[in-house]
């Protein structure tokens, strides 16, 4: 995959949010830099030891992982390992990237960009409750693909960005932007099992409710709090507070995506639902309509 190609299956708000957060990181850097040369390179040795502290707590974390979860590999979940090397190679993402099962109730995935190294975290309970594999590899590759988006956009800026997102108050003008990755990361991932929306959506279910309960969880309930909370001041507000966009917002966004890409795929997931809720996805989603030409774009993984 090129990075044209890449950037075309991004959020559409990604490039503008990455600009809007220079207007923090630009003066960060030089401010950083003034302060060094101001401290005839004091200043340095602290940075020097902040960075050696980070390798520390990495490294610690690390081996912390290594002896109390499972480690994905070609001995222990052959198959999620396989997916992690595919979708690596797809997104043409060469950092280091540690995929963990680990026991535990509070979360049921997320990635730590712990220095070069990425450790994404599964709960064993997706894995076991997942409805098919796509709904697997679909998590897998949408955190793979947010790290894609995220490397080719100016790789060694993005440490910047993780730093200064430590200092609260910039993260008004910083978290937009790490909102548009996650939904980038989604759509990456869509695109990585040829657009199976079911997978992708029952996968944010699970997000949601868990690993038990997802399968239970009611697309029309889902989206009719997206818009009770898209559009008061509330909402508005828990969602600057976070690098994470609401996953109600991120199913909206799923769904939207698909009947732009994959519309077909799109309308068999729809297929037998009662009009009531088919209303409502093309009014929270904002497409006028599900069923568009045979040649409309479907976009197919290509190598």
């Amino acid at each position: 995959m090129t990075k044209f190609q890449l950037r075309e299956l991004c959020h559409p708000s990604e490039g503008n949010r990455f600009w809007i957060s220079m207007l923090v990181v630009v003066p960060a850097l030089i401010a950083a830099v003034l302060v060094v040369f101001a401290s005839f390179g004091i200043a340095l040795i602290s940075v020097l030891v902040i960075i050696f502290s980070i390798w520390l707590v990495t490294e610690i974390i690390a081996a912390s992982f290594l002896g109390n979860s499972v480690k994905i590999s070609s001995d222990n979940f052959p198959e999620i390992n396989d997916a992690v090397e595919e979708y690596k190679e797809l997104f043409r993402y060469r950092g280091q990237i540690d995929v963990y099962v680990y026991e535990n109730s509070g979360f049921n995935a997320l990635v730590l960009p712990l220095l070069r190294c990425k450790f994404i975290l599964i709960n064993s309970d997706v894995i076991e409750k997942a409805q098919s594999s796509n709904e697997v590899r679909w998590l897998i590759a949408r955190f793979i693909g947010a790290l894609a988006s995220k490397h080719y956009r100016f790789a060694w800026l993005q440490a910047v960005i993780g730093s200064i997102e430590k200092i609260m108050v910039f993260n008004v003008l910083l978290y937009p932007y790490e909102r548009a990755v996650a939904k980038s990361g989604d759509q990456l991932g869509l695109y990585a099992i040829n657009g199976d929306i079911e997978s992708a959506v029952g996968g944010l279910q699970k997000m949601m409710a868990g690993g038990s309960l997802g399968g239970r969880v009611n697309l029309s309930g889902v989206l009719r709090q997206q818009e009770a909370v898209g559009g008061t001041v509330f909402g508005w507000l828990a969602k600057c507070l976070s690098p994470f966009p609401h996953t109600t917002s991120r199913v909206q966004n799923l769904l939207r995506f698909s009947g732009e890409r994959y519309p077909l795929q799109l309308q068999t997931m729809l297929a037998g639902k009662d009009e009531t809720t088919l209303t409502l996805v093309r009014r929270v989603t904002g497409l006028a309509a599900f069923g568009l030409p045979v040649g409309a774009a479907t976009f197919r993984r290509t190598a």
